[in-house]
C-alpha cells in the first residue's frame, strides 16, 4: 500500500506559528535582560521559572 502524504498546513497557520515563535523569543530575550522569571502553564498550573543567569558580558568584574 502507498503511504499517504500528510496534509500541508495552510499559509495562515504557518504565519501564525512563526509569529508565536517570534513572540516567545522576544519574551525570553526581554526577561533575560531584565532578570524576570518566565511564567508558563504546566500540567494545569501556572509555574514560575527562575530568571536565567546573567550573560557573562553583564556580570561585574
Amino acid at each position: 500500500m502507498k503511504a499517504r502524504k500528510s496534509a500541508k498546513a495552510p499559509a495562515f497557520v504557518l504565519r501564525a506559528e512563526r509569529a508565536q515563535r517570534r513572540a516567545a523569543h522576544n519574551l525570553r530575550t526581554q526577561n533575560r535582560a531584565l532578570g524576570l522569571p518566565v511564567i508558563v502553564w504546566h500540567q494545569g498550573k501556572l509555574v514560575e521559572k527562575p530568571p536565567p543567569k546573567s550573560p557573562r558580558w553583564c556580570a561585574p568584574g
